[in-house]
């Protein structure tokens, strides 16, 4: 299978829309005689997150933010999705990376990783600065972290639980 890496266009905005990068939501249903919303009940909350991020994202490239995808030569379907933003002096944050949940194990986040690093640094390299790329994990996303570690990125910061539970880590890279 080959995917192809390119800046996101308008015409992928249907693709956001039903990208799928996890298993779908459980029923609700009660647990101890209380009803709990399926959300609550899925298998990995932290790729449900992104994955509703991707559905509600617009298609945007301009000098500090872009999404780069990957695109299945064969049937057109978006394989992967990645968002980069340069926070000024340098700084890229990888800030949402995912792989369609059909194409999992193949390597395509490590591609998408690579690709989104390259990126960044031919930016970077463009404006003369030096670049230095973060991401925020959740803590239970153990993927994502192999997956940037194996990148040499390391883990800087946890930081507190959000409203809605998730405690999210900093990882770093120069």
């Amino acid at each position: 299978m080959v995917v192809r890496l390119r800046f996101a266009e308008k015409s992928d905005q249907d693709s956001f829309i039903t990208f799928t990068c996890t298993s779908p939501v459980p029923a609700n249903r009660q647990v101890n005689g209380v009803w709990v919303k399926g959300e609550k009940l899925h298998p990995e909350p932290w790729v449900l997150l992104v994955q509703k991020l991707i559905h509600n994202s617009p298609v945007y490239h301009d000098k500090d933010c872009w999404i780069r995808v990957g695109v299945e030569d064969q049937t057109g379907n978006l394989a992967s999705y990645c968002a980069v933003v340069h926070k000024g002096d340098g700084v890229y944050e990888i800030a949402i990376i995912a792989v369609s949940r059909k194409l999992r194990g193949l390597g395509l986040g490590t591609q998408a990783l690579r690709d989104a690093i390259s990126t960044a640094t031919h930016d970077a390299v463009h404006r003369n600065l030096d670049p230095v790329f973060v991401a925020t994990i959740d803590e239970n996303n153990r993927a994502s972290a192999h997956l940037f570690a194996s990148f040499g990125f390391q883990l800087i910061k946890t930081y507190d639980p959000d409203r809605h539970g998730f405690t999210f880590n900093l990882w770093a890279r120069r």
